[in-house]
């Protein structure tokens, strides 16, 4: 039989083998929907989810937002007057044309803003029809203004925005938007370049597509990381977190455009990395084709907090 100190030191082993099986096989942090989060969401923050389309309301924003949105921060920015039908069991559909869901965190309607630094997005996003342009896909921006650019109201130097593209044509970018239109893309491969995605094939209709895009300062807030991630075969069911795959990752130090003098009329203290002061809207859209989305989270991260990577 064992000794008293025999037994104390046997089950703190067991103890300490079962935490070590624990954090190898099982518990990896997941958000709402159970999908793998990379990174722990920072405390004291506000997260926008699409939870809220699984409500059983069968419902279209139009030109306005959703009342069941419990941040009150969706906004229809549309180029369609179809709007965004929701159905209530978690998908929003975009119609034909040129949608932009917006999701405007800096509105204080129901709760405090949330202006986002460093950020996780996740979505999934299957495509509709196969007769869309090259540029258009599963395309998410993150914006340091909420208002319409463009527009009678609008201003044009509001539209700073840091895109991801998965595109029609099975290319994935990045692109930065500084002036509206005035805007560059990089990849993987560099400047003017979109890499393959879908191993150069368009992406295929009705096969749901996950895209984890995450931005962050990087080197005491004097860059801009981007890293983009593909779950391609879950089909929308991603169980246990999802298979995410790096796609690509792309450093901007300022440097990009190179053209930066096209900003013309634009009060930045510096037009070279003026999008280092974070976002205050992230917008869907995609171009041609319908589309649809569900299983939507923006988190504001803790970078240095890494909770799982595949």
């Amino acid at each position: 039989m064992l000794s008293t100190p025999t037994r104390v030191i046997f089950f703190v082993m067991i103890f300490f083998s079962i935490q070590h099986i624990l954090a190898q096989n099982g518990s990896k942090p997941t958000d709402v929907f159970g999908i793998a989060q990379f990174y722990h969401t920072k405390p004291g923050t506000r997260e926008w989810t699409s939870e809220h389309w699984n409500n059983g309301v069968d419902r279209i924003i139009k030109y306005a937002s959703d009342p069941y949105d419990p941040t009150d921060w969706t906004e229809d920015h549309s180029g369609s007057t179809q709007g965004f039908h929701i159905d209530g069991k978690g998908v929003m559909n975009m119609s034909e044309g040129s949608p932009r869901f917006h999701i405007n965190s800096m509105r204080t309607t129901k709760g405090s803003a949330q202006f986002f630094l460093n950020t996780e997005f996740t979505a999934y996003y299957r495509r509709i029809g196969n007769s869309g342009p090259a540029y258009g896909g599963m395309i998410v921006g993150a914006r340091t203004g909420p208002l319409g650019h463009a527009s009678s109201l609008g201003n044009d130097c509001d539209a700073s925005t840091y895109y991801c593209r998965f595109r029609h044509d099975g290319k994935w970018d990045f692109e930065k938007e500084l002036k509206h239109p005035t805007s560059d893309y990089w990849s993987g491969s560099g400047f003017h370049t979109q890499d393959p995605l879908w191993n150069s094939n368009p992406l295929p209709p009705n096969v749901w597509i996950g895209m984890k895009y995450i931005i962050y300062n990087i080197e005491n807030n004097t860059k801009v990381k981007m890293e983009v991630y593909i779950d391609s075969v879950s089909n929308g069911n991603p169980k246990n977190g999802g298979v995410w795959v790096k796609v690509g990752e792309v450093i901007d130090q300022g440097n990009w455009p190179v053209q930066s003098l096209a900003i013309t009329g634009c009060n930045y203290t510096d037009p070279k990395k003026m999008i280092l002061v974070g976002h205050g809207t992230f917008l869907l859209r995609t171009d041609g084709d319908q589309a649809e989305y569900k299983m939507v989270s923006i988190r504001e991260i803790d970078v240095n907090s890494p909770a799982y990577r595949k």
